[in-house]
């Protein structure tokens, strides 16, 4: 289930492919700029991810070293941290869209 979380102003002339092209790259350079990085991209859409995976290795180790204490810290992080999706897509009017994948 996708939940839309921004939107830009509507427009509701079609706009040519090189206009939707431009403004999907747009959007991309400033999530990137902000810290993602591109995981699939297609002429009208792509996929962006925010954040690192959770190194489950290093917090196993961590809970036996530890007797269990480190436990706690991991499952928040299993829970909160990691990475998160965003799709971007442009419709023909030329309309950005953003949403939780």
């Amino acid at each position: 289930m996708t939940e839309s979380i921004m939107t830009t102003k509507t427009q509701t002339i079609t706009k040519t492919a090189e206009e939707r092209k431009a403004a999907l790259a747009q959007h991309v350079a400033q999530a990137v700029a902000g810290g993602a990085r591109v995981e699939s991209q297609s002429d009208y859409q792509a996929v962006v991810i925010y954040g690192k995976r959770v190194n489950h290795i290093l917090h196993a180790i961590l809970t036996i070293f530890t007797v269990l204490l480190w436990a706690f810290v991991w499952v928040l992080l299993a829970i909160m941290g990691g990475e998160k999706r965003k799709l971007i897509q442009v419709d023909d009017f030329g309309n950005v869209t953003v949403q939780k994948v």
